[in-house]
Protein backbone atom coordinates (compact mmCIF):
# COMPACT_ATOMS: atom_id res chain seq x y z
CA UNK A 1 0.00 0.00 0.00
CA UNK A 2 2.93 2.43 0.99
CA UNK A 3 4.68 1.87 -2.76
CA UNK A 4 1.61 2.35 -4.52
CA UNK A 5 1.24 5.71 -2.46
CA UNK A 6 4.88 6.44 -3.56
CA UNK A 7 4.04 5.99 -6.87
CA UNK A 8 0.77 8.01 -7.08
CA UNK A 9 2.48 10.99 -5.00
CA UNK A 10 5.30 10.84 -7.43
CA UNK A 11 3.09 10.50 -10.79
CA UNK A 12 1.18 13.93 -9.28
CA UNK A 13 4.35 15.62 -8.94
CA UNK A 14 5.49 14.80 -11.98
CA UNK A 15 2.40 15.75 -13.76
CA UNK A 16 1.98 19.54 -11.81
CA UNK A 17 5.76 20.13 -12.90
CA UNK A 18 4.86 18.90 -16.28
CA UNK A 19 1.43 21.15 -16.24
CA UNK A 20 3.48 24.41 -15.19
CA UNK A 21 6.08 23.79 -17.78
CA UNK A 22 3.32 23.70 -20.53
CA UNK A 23 2.18 26.76 -18.69
CA UNK A 24 5.15 28.31 -18.48
CA UNK A 25 5.90 27.74 -22.42
CA UNK A 26 2.36 29.29 -23.71
CA UNK A 27 2.86 32.52 -21.38
CA UNK A 28 6.16 32.86 -22.83
CA UNK A 29 5.10 32.58 -26.36
CA UNK A 30 2.35 34.36 -25.84
CA UNK A 31 4.35 37.42 -24.08
CA UNK A 32 6.97 36.85 -27.25
CA UNK A 33 4.09 37.20 -29.16
CA UNK A 34 3.00 40.72 -27.85
CA UNK A 35 6.16 42.04 -27.05
CA UNK A 36 7.73 44.89 -29.56
CA UNK A 37 11.50 45.38 -30.44
CA UNK A 38 12.35 48.46 -27.99
CA UNK A 39 16.50 48.88 -29.29
CA UNK A 40 18.53 47.92 -31.93
CA UNK A 41 22.06 46.95 -30.25
CA UNK A 42 25.34 46.40 -32.71
CA UNK A 43 28.72 45.23 -31.19
CA UNK A 44 31.51 44.67 -33.13
CA UNK A 45 33.45 42.76 -31.17
CA UNK A 46 37.28 43.52 -32.76
CA UNK A 47 36.91 47.06 -32.48
CA UNK A 48 40.17 47.64 -30.32
CA UNK A 49 42.17 46.24 -33.15
CA UNK A 50 40.42 46.90 -36.57
CA UNK A 51 38.35 50.28 -36.71
CA UNK A 52 37.26 49.89 -40.35
CA UNK A 53 33.30 48.65 -39.59
CA UNK A 54 31.84 50.77 -36.60
CA UNK A 55 28.63 49.91 -34.94
CA UNK A 56 26.15 53.04 -36.24
CA UNK A 57 27.64 52.21 -39.71
CA UNK A 58 26.10 48.53 -39.38
CA UNK A 59 23.26 49.91 -38.30
CA UNK A 60 22.43 52.21 -40.76
CA UNK A 61 23.31 49.56 -43.43
CA UNK A 62 20.01 47.41 -41.24
CA UNK A 63 18.04 50.57 -41.93
CA UNK A 64 18.56 51.42 -45.65
CA UNK A 65 17.65 47.33 -46.29
CA UNK A 66 14.15 48.27 -45.11
CA UNK A 67 15.02 45.62 -42.01
CA UNK A 68 15.08 48.10 -38.81
CA UNK A 69 13.76 45.68 -36.33
CA UNK A 70 12.72 49.06 -34.08
CA UNK A 71 8.85 48.79 -33.14
CA UNK A 72 8.00 45.60 -34.59
CA UNK A 73 6.65 42.58 -32.65
CA UNK A 74 9.42 40.21 -32.00
CA UNK A 75 8.28 37.27 -33.47
CA UNK A 76 8.02 39.31 -37.11
CA UNK A 77 11.55 40.16 -36.90
CA UNK A 78 13.12 38.33 -39.44
CA UNK A 79 16.96 37.68 -38.05
CA UNK A 80 18.26 35.60 -40.50
CA UNK A 81 17.52 38.95 -43.14
CA UNK A 82 19.13 41.27 -41.13
CA UNK A 83 22.05 38.50 -40.70
CA UNK A 84 22.76 37.98 -44.21
CA UNK A 85 22.18 41.79 -45.08
CA UNK A 86 24.77 42.57 -42.76
CA UNK A 87 27.45 39.59 -44.21
CA UNK A 88 26.99 41.18 -47.62
CA UNK A 89 29.46 43.73 -46.46
CA UNK A 90 33.08 43.09 -47.57
CA UNK A 91 34.45 43.84 -44.32
CA UNK A 92 32.33 41.59 -42.20
CA UNK A 93 33.96 38.57 -41.79
CA UNK A 94 31.15 36.60 -39.31
CA UNK A 95 27.75 38.28 -38.07
CA UNK A 96 25.30 36.69 -35.54
CA UNK A 97 21.64 38.33 -34.69
CA UNK A 98 19.61 37.37 -31.92
CA UNK A 99 16.55 39.13 -29.61
CA UNK A 100 15.27 38.72 -26.24
CA UNK A 101 12.48 39.10 -24.03
CA UNK A 102 13.37 42.26 -23.05
CA UNK A 103 12.72 43.51 -26.74
CA UNK A 104 16.52 44.19 -27.97
CA UNK A 105 17.62 43.15 -31.18
CA UNK A 106 21.77 41.99 -30.59
CA UNK A 107 23.66 42.04 -33.55
CA UNK A 108 27.41 41.35 -33.01
CA UNK A 109 29.72 41.47 -36.00
CA UNK A 110 33.74 40.88 -36.29
CA UNK A 111 35.56 42.09 -39.08
CA UNK A 112 38.26 41.08 -41.38
CA UNK A 113 41.58 42.08 -40.54
CA UNK A 114 43.68 43.44 -43.54
CA UNK A 115 47.75 42.69 -44.14
CA UNK A 116 48.32 44.37 -46.40
CA UNK A 117 47.32 47.60 -48.91
CA UNK A 118 47.68 47.22 -52.55
CA UNK A 119 47.01 50.81 -54.71
CA UNK A 120 49.00 50.99 -58.11
CA UNK A 121 49.40 53.31 -60.42
CA UNK A 122 46.35 52.23 -62.81
CA UNK A 123 43.72 52.41 -60.18
CA UNK A 124 43.70 49.04 -58.42
CA UNK A 125 42.51 49.96 -54.83
CA UNK A 126 42.40 47.20 -52.52
CA UNK A 127 42.64 45.08 -48.90
CA UNK A 128 43.91 41.83 -49.01
CA UNK A 129 43.07 40.16 -45.14
CA UNK A 130 44.04 37.54 -42.96
CA UNK A 131 41.44 35.29 -44.27
CA UNK A 132 42.68 35.42 -47.72
CA UNK A 133 40.56 37.99 -49.24
CA UNK A 134 40.47 40.85 -51.52
CA UNK A 135 38.24 43.60 -50.36
CA UNK A 136 38.22 47.16 -52.19
CA UNK A 137 39.32 49.97 -50.44
CA UNK A 138 36.46 52.59 -49.46
CA UNK A 139 36.63 55.93 -48.35
CA UNK A 140 35.87 54.95 -44.79
CA UNK A 141 37.99 51.98 -44.37
CA UNK A 142 41.78 53.77 -43.93
CA UNK A 143 43.85 51.09 -41.16
CA UNK A 144 47.31 50.92 -41.25
CA UNK A 145 49.24 47.74 -43.26
CA UNK A 146 52.22 48.05 -45.12
CA UNK A 147 51.02 49.50 -48.74
CA UNK A 148 51.96 48.55 -51.80
CA UNK A 149 52.28 50.94 -54.95
CA UNK A 150 53.76 51.53 -58.41
CA UNK A 151 53.50 49.38 -61.63
CA UNK A 152 51.84 46.02 -60.23
CA UNK A 153 49.86 44.39 -62.86
CA UNK A 154 47.25 42.91 -60.91
CA UNK A 155 45.69 39.19 -62.08
CA UNK A 156 41.95 40.65 -61.57
CA UNK A 157 39.79 42.95 -62.34
CA UNK A 158 39.56 46.07 -59.73
CA UNK A 159 35.61 45.38 -58.84
CA UNK A 160 36.87 41.76 -57.78
CA UNK A 161 36.41 41.06 -53.51
CA UNK A 162 36.07 37.86 -52.48
CA UNK A 163 38.97 34.83 -51.61
CA UNK A 164 42.03 35.01 -53.46
CA UNK A 165 42.99 31.24 -53.90
CA UNK A 166 46.48 30.42 -53.10
CA UNK A 167 48.72 29.34 -55.80
CA UNK A 168 48.39 25.74 -54.14
CA UNK A 169 45.11 25.66 -55.02
CA UNK A 170 45.33 26.65 -58.63
CA UNK A 171 46.51 24.40 -61.31
CA UNK A 172 50.23 25.06 -62.35
CA UNK A 173 49.03 25.68 -66.05
CA UNK A 174 46.68 28.51 -65.12
CA UNK A 175 48.97 30.46 -63.11
CA UNK A 176 49.82 33.55 -64.77
CA UNK A 177 53.22 35.15 -63.65
CA UNK A 178 51.32 38.11 -62.38
CA UNK A 179 49.69 36.11 -60.13
CA UNK A 180 52.97 34.50 -58.64
CA UNK A 181 54.24 37.63 -58.17
CA UNK A 182 51.32 38.92 -56.12
CA UNK A 183 51.67 36.33 -54.09
CA UNK A 184 55.39 36.91 -53.27
CA UNK A 185 54.29 40.25 -52.08
CA UNK A 186 51.75 39.02 -49.67
CA UNK A 187 54.48 36.61 -48.09
CA UNK A 188 57.13 39.32 -48.02
CA UNK A 189 54.67 41.56 -46.28
CA UNK A 190 53.57 38.62 -44.01
CA UNK A 191 57.14 38.60 -43.15
CA UNK A 192 57.82 42.04 -42.56
CA UNK A 193 54.79 41.73 -40.08
CA UNK A 194 55.80 38.55 -38.33
CA UNK A 195 59.73 40.97 -37.69
CA UNK A 196 59.09 43.81 -34.68
CA UNK A 197 61.36 45.37 -36.43
CA UNK A 198 60.51 45.47 -40.13
CA UNK A 199 56.68 45.49 -39.13
CA UNK A 200 57.10 48.91 -37.34
CA UNK A 201 60.62 50.35 -40.40
CA UNK A 202 58.94 49.35 -43.62
CA UNK A 203 55.27 51.59 -44.11
CA UNK A 204 55.93 51.27 -48.03
CA UNK A 205 56.50 48.87 -50.89
CA UNK A 206 57.14 51.00 -54.35
CA UNK A 207 57.56 48.85 -57.80
CA UNK A 208 58.82 51.81 -59.40
CA UNK A 209 59.23 49.65 -63.40
CA UNK A 210 56.81 47.84 -65.33
CA UNK A 211 57.18 44.22 -66.41
CA UNK A 212 53.81 42.30 -67.66
CA UNK A 213 54.46 38.74 -65.89
CA UNK A 214 51.94 37.55 -68.62
CA UNK A 215 54.32 37.33 -71.30
CA UNK A 216 57.88 37.35 -69.59
CA UNK A 217 58.10 35.10 -66.85
CA UNK A 218 61.66 35.05 -66.34
CA UNK A 219 62.12 38.91 -65.37
CA UNK A 220 60.37 39.95 -62.51
CA UNK A 221 59.84 43.59 -61.01
CA UNK A 222 62.60 45.33 -58.80
CA UNK A 223 60.83 46.50 -55.51
CA UNK A 224 61.73 49.62 -53.09
CA UNK A 225 61.35 50.20 -49.84
CA UNK A 226 59.96 53.28 -48.02
CA UNK A 227 61.20 53.03 -44.27
CA UNK A 228 60.06 54.98 -41.21
CA UNK A 229 62.62 56.10 -39.79
CA UNK A 230 65.50 57.63 -42.23
CA UNK A 231 64.57 59.93 -45.36
CA UNK A 232 65.88 57.33 -47.58
CA UNK A 233 65.12 54.82 -50.41
CA UNK A 234 66.01 51.37 -50.14
CA UNK A 235 66.39 49.03 -53.28
CA UNK A 236 65.65 45.62 -52.80
CA UNK A 237 65.63 44.25 -56.11
CA UNK A 238 64.42 41.45 -57.15
CA UNK A 239 62.14 40.05 -54.05
CA UNK A 240 63.84 36.85 -54.30
CA UNK A 241 65.84 36.23 -51.22
CA UNK A 242 64.60 39.02 -49.50
CA UNK A 243 65.73 37.25 -45.83
CA UNK A 244 69.20 37.55 -47.08
CA UNK A 245 68.76 41.18 -48.11
CA UNK A 246 67.23 42.45 -44.88
CA UNK A 247 69.70 40.99 -42.43
CA UNK A 248 72.14 42.69 -44.44
CA UNK A 249 70.42 45.67 -44.24
CA UNK A 250 69.76 45.38 -40.70
CA UNK A 251 73.81 44.70 -40.21
CA UNK A 252 74.31 48.22 -42.28
CA UNK A 253 71.60 49.99 -39.81
CA UNK A 254 73.61 48.85 -37.01
CA UNK A 255 76.93 49.51 -38.04
CA UNK A 256 76.64 52.49 -40.28
CA UNK A 257 73.75 54.46 -38.78
CA UNK A 258 74.63 55.01 -35.21
CA UNK A 259 78.08 57.10 -36.70
CA UNK A 260 76.63 58.45 -39.84
CA UNK A 261 73.01 59.22 -38.81
CA UNK A 262 69.74 58.23 -40.50
CA UNK A 263 70.13 61.57 -42.79
CA UNK A 264 73.26 61.16 -44.65
CA UNK A 265 72.00 58.89 -47.63
CA UNK A 266 69.05 59.30 -50.06
CA UNK A 267 69.34 55.56 -51.73
CA UNK A 268 70.36 52.43 -50.03
CA UNK A 269 71.11 49.78 -53.15
CA UNK A 270 70.73 45.76 -51.58
CA UNK A 271 71.07 44.34 -54.94
CA UNK A 272 74.74 43.30 -54.72
CA UNK A 273 76.08 40.44 -53.53
CA UNK A 274 78.33 41.01 -50.11
CA UNK A 275 77.92 45.35 -50.13
CA UNK A 276 75.65 48.18 -49.87
CA UNK A 277 75.56 51.14 -52.34
CA UNK A 278 75.21 54.25 -50.93
CA UNK A 279 73.98 57.41 -52.61
CA UNK A 280 74.91 60.91 -50.66
CA UNK A 281 72.31 63.29 -49.88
Amino acid sequence: MKKWLNILLSALVWGVILFYLIWAGNLGRKKRAEAAVNALSVTVADSASVGIVRSAEVARWITAAGLDPRGKQIDSVDLNAITAEVASHDFVRDVTSSVGLGGTVQVTVTQRHPVLRVSTADGHDFYYTADGYIVPAGRNSAHYVPIITGQLSVPFDKSFSGRLPSPEEIAEKKLSGNYIFLYKLINFVEYIEGNDFWNSQIVQINIPGSVNLTSDWNREPEIELIPRVGDHVVMLGCIDGYERKLDKLLTFYRRALPTEGWDKWSYIDLRFDGQVVCSNR
